[in-house]
């Protein structure tokens, strides 16, 4: 449906030019909401509408947040839970930021060295990249693994 859209504004307009600027920015949209929607399958969203809007506006910290769930699970292993949230402020509101909490079993020393090593081995650079900058990082001890 999309390209026929695309086909039939090229035939209106004469410049394809015109086109490619509109079939570019079709392939953009489609792509960052296939990424958001990969991110709901990776991610825990409690409040997954706000979330996804929110990824939306920046597709660059989408792809950074399916950089980093390979990266999560090398160090806290495949059942890693990493919830998105917004941090909020004193009122209630959001700040503009997201927070990607890591829920971890392990006891507060482990858990922080277990960051420390994700963070020295791949999230430390990611997080310079201008993109990230509205993300923030965490872990919080979660309880006793349920066998």
């Amino acid at each position: 449906m999309v390209l026929y859209r695309l086909y039939s504004d090229f035939r209106r307009s004469s410049g394809v030019r015109e086109w490619e600027d509109c079939y570019t920015e079709a392939m953009v949209e489609s792509t960052s909401a296939s990424k958001i929607e990969e991110l709901q399958h990776l991610y825990r969203m409690p409040e997954a509408d706000k979330i996804k809007g929110y990824l939306a506006t920046r597709p660059e910290l989408a792809g950074i947040l399916l950089g980093a769930r390979p990266q999560i699970e090398s160090h806290f292993g495949r059942d890693a839970v990493v919830e998105l949230r917004f941090p909020r402020d004193y009122d209630g509101d959001y700040q503009g930021e997201l927070l990607a909490m890591i829920q971890s079993h392990l006891d507060a020393d482990a858990a922080l060295d277990t960051f420390d090593r994700l963070w020295d081995g791949w999230w430390g650079d990611a997080s310079g990249r201008r993109e990230s900058w509205p993300l923030f990082r965490g872990i919080e001890y979660s309880g006793e693994p349920v066998p």
